[in-house]
């Protein structure tokens, strides 16, 4: 299946546009590609933080694209630096109130684990 580019869903402008490609969706977990470029681990966070938004994004009762992170909860750092292209993916798991939390991950090209961790989303009500 072919999935529209990230740029088009967020609103995120280069530099901060850290995602090139939606590779894969299910109903729970997106997985997405950057670029081939040198990743410090904060790049990586960012990256991966984006990714659980566009998966936020696309859900029926999920935040439209001002949501913000609210918070980063047990994110393990296993490579301080990665240069290469990398993979992010993001699994949703669970409704916190009105919030939405993901399971969040990077992995190098050779499958190395970069980063791992979970983000919440905080959805902008007018």
């Amino acid at each position: 299946m072919t999935w529209p580019s990230p740029a088009s869903l967020l609103r995120h402008q280069p530099p901060a546009l850290l995602l090139e490609e939606i590779v894969a969706r299910d109903e729970t977990t997106l997985h997405c590609r950057g670029a081939t470029r040198d990743w410090p681990w904060p790049s990586v966070l960012e990256a991966c933080a984006q990714t659980a938004g566009l998966l936020a994004g696309m859900r029926a009762d999920g935040p439209d694209d001002r949501a913000l992170i609210a918070e980063y909860r047990d994110v393990t750092v296993h490579a301080p630096t990665y240069a290469g292209p990398a993979c992010f993916e993001a699994r949703f798991d669970r409704r916190i109130f009105g919030f939405f939390r993901y399971a969040i991950s990077a992995h190098g090209a050779d499958d190395q684990l970069l980063l791992a961790g979970l983000v919440t989303l905080a959805p902008i009500t007018d």
